[in-house]
């Protein structure tokens, strides 16, 4: 199948398949052998749990861009506050850290308590 990215949709991808989403998957599943689906992919972010997926967890908040990672968390329903929650406990478990991304994520992350 051909894919093209429009600006916003990949064509001949599944509906509802956004072109953030094809960025994001690029750029996340490229390094390695297993690939993450979007919904894997959503749903380790929105229960900040990296479950069987930390390296694909950790390369989404280090080498996505963070406009990519606001508009992917958006686009699936997933609010700041919980994409912070989510980047905090990925770096407490693997160590990576985006610094231009922590920057406009720290202040949003819920304290620890």
């Amino acid at each position: 199948m051909v894919r093209a990215i429009t600006k916003t949709h990949v064509i001949g991808a599944a509906e509802g398949f956004s072109a953030v989403d094809g960025l994001v998957l690029a750029t996340v599943n490229a390094p390695y052998k297993r690939d993450i689906s979007v919904a894997a992919l959503r749903e380790c972010i929105a229960k900040a749990k990296l479950d069987d997926w930390p390296v694909h967890v950790a390369t989404f908040f280090t080498d996505v861009e963070p406009f990519l990672v606001f508009q992917f968390a958006s686009a699936h329903g997933i609010s700041k506050s919980r994409l912070a929650k989510a980047y905090m406990a990925t770096k407490a478990a693997t160590g990576e850290y985006n610094p231009d991304l922590e920057t406009e994520l720290v202040s949003l992350a819920p304290s620890p308590r």
